[in-house]
């Protein structure tokens, strides 16, 4: 049996529930930080018309390195969806936010993606939300970029980006999870 469990747990299938931890950073209530650690990219570079025009909001993509993303801020989880491929959440402070997972990715239609939240569910800023499988979705041929997107309309003009590192690549600055990425000033 023990065999067995290898096998399974080696394809992707074990039935065992395996535990995330936390990321642990300093929060201000105005803020949103990096869900993930990655590359940096403005919403224009993206490649879906409807994000890069910011037609849902303000915010900044993320080339991802890891596969485990984390509450931004705390708050309470607003939406999720049937596909498992994005959240939404309220922060306490008001703020409502989206993260998506990849560009295309509602086609898998939940294949590689584990949503750890459930609607409603209070959260802390470092808690990990969803899961997802990074070469599952770049072997359907979808882009694996994450975007966090502030969605409240009344906020908009109040954002400001403020991602940026001291360390780039290609042109772009990396950030890891808890970076500050968005101030919203009232």
């Amino acid at each position: 049996m023990v065999l067995f469990e290898k096998i399974k747990k080696t394809l992707g299938l074990s039935t065992e529930e395996r535990e995330y931890p936390s990321a642990t950073f300093a929060t201000r209530p105005d803020s949103l930080y990096a869900p993930i650690n990655g590359v940096l990219v403005e919403l224009s570079e993206i490649g879906d018309e409807t994000i890069s025009s910011g037609l849902f909001g303000r915010g900044y993509g993320i080339v991802p390195v890891g596969n485990v993303i984390y509450a931004p801020a705390s708050g309470r989880i607003a939406a999720t969806t049937v596909s498992n491929h994005s959240i939404g959440i309220r922060t306490d402070s008001g703020i409502e936010l989206i993260i998506h997972v990849g560009i295309g990715t509602v086609k898998l239609e939940g294949k590689g993606f584990k949503r750890l939240v459930e609607s409603e569910q209070r959260v802390a800023a470092g808690e990990p939300i969803l899961v997802f499988d990074d070469e599952a979705i770049k072997a359907a041929g979808y882009d694996d970029v994450i975007t966090v997107i502030v969605t409240s309309p009344s906020l908009l003009d109040k954002v400001k980006l403020v991602g940026q590192s001291n360390t780039l690549f290609a042109g772009h600055p990396l950030v890891k999870v808890g970076d500050p990425l968005v101030i919203v000033k009232e």
